[in-house]
């Protein structure tokens, strides 16, 4: 078996996302022929008009055919990129029921979170383990820009003047971050060692420490979160990692005839 690819998002040899696996199916072939049940029609193949069909249909917003495909990504990254990542669960549920004595399947489309219906979320739960001591700590610091979109950042400026009593340079502030996170990574190993259960003596680690998550999801969902999260005004690291998973996934937009500038 081939070892899937893996990204280093982030570039400090932990931030690791891979495509483990996805649906055997031709993607584009499900989409167009998910578009064309309303006309009770289907085809063989994928041609070249059905790209213009598949890219009407994401740009006009006719977005169900796309939850018809899943791919599954195994990810290691900081607490704080998870809990924006696993906001993106649209997925495809397949119901069965039985009709006049027959089992029909029926496709459900609904936005669920972690259950057995095609799209999932599973990550390393601090209370079966202990807690990796990696954490994460920006190489460059950002600031919040001053008017407009607070939740943007951008160029560290530091508003205070450099002979304050409370001004701290910026090399002292990646000194504090460095040692508030070691501190915390050591006391809570102490907590530990004094018996205290996983589950609470993780309540005082910081939000940076890092995660593994196993992302099973649609296409629909990947689609809308590249859309969204390959902005420039999306917070840095998240950008990264959607310009990995793009990178991973890219020859099957191509064949929908979308790219980054039309997702």
């Amino acid at each position: 078996m081939t070892e899937p690819t893996k990204i280093d998002f982030l570039d400090d040899g932990i931030s690791v996302v891979s495509l483990t696996d996805r649906m055997v199916n031709d993607h584009a072939l499900k989409v167009a022929n998910a578009a064309r049940a309303s006309y009770d029609n289907k085809k063989q193949e994928f041609e070249t008009k059905d790209q213009k069909l598949t890219k009407f249909l994401w740009e006009h917003e006719h977005t169900s055919p796309f939850r018809h495909s899943y791919y599954t990504f195994e990810i290691s990254l900081p607490i704080i990129i998870a809990r924006q990542l696993m906001k993106y669960q649209v997925g495809s549920g397949f119901r069965s029921y039985e009709v006049n004595g027959e089992e029909v399947t029926v496709d459900a489309f609904d936005h669920f979170y972690d259950i057995d219906k095609g799209c999932s979320w599973n990550e390393t739960s601090g209370r079966y383990v202990q807690t990796s001591e990696q954490f994460y700590t920006p190489k460059e610091l950002r600031s919040n820009p001053g008017h407009g979109n607070k939740q943007s950042s951008g160029e560290f400026v530091n508003p205070l003047e450099a002979a304050g009593a409370a001004f701290i340079s910026e090399k002292m502030i990646k000194q504090v971050m460095l040692s508030q996170c070691e501190q915390a990574i050591f006391q809570y190993e102490r907590l530990i060692k004094n018996g205290v259960a996983k589950e609470i003596a993780r309540m005082i680690l910081p939000q940076n420490m890092y995660t593994k998550v196993c992302w099973t999801v649609s296409l629909q969902a990947i689609i809308w979160f590249l859309h969204q999260r390959l902005k420039p005004d999306a917070q840095y690291e998240i950008r990264q990692l959607a310009e990995g998973i793009y990178s991973l996934i890219s020859d099957d937009l191509t064949r929908l005839g979308l790219d980054k500038e039309n997702l």
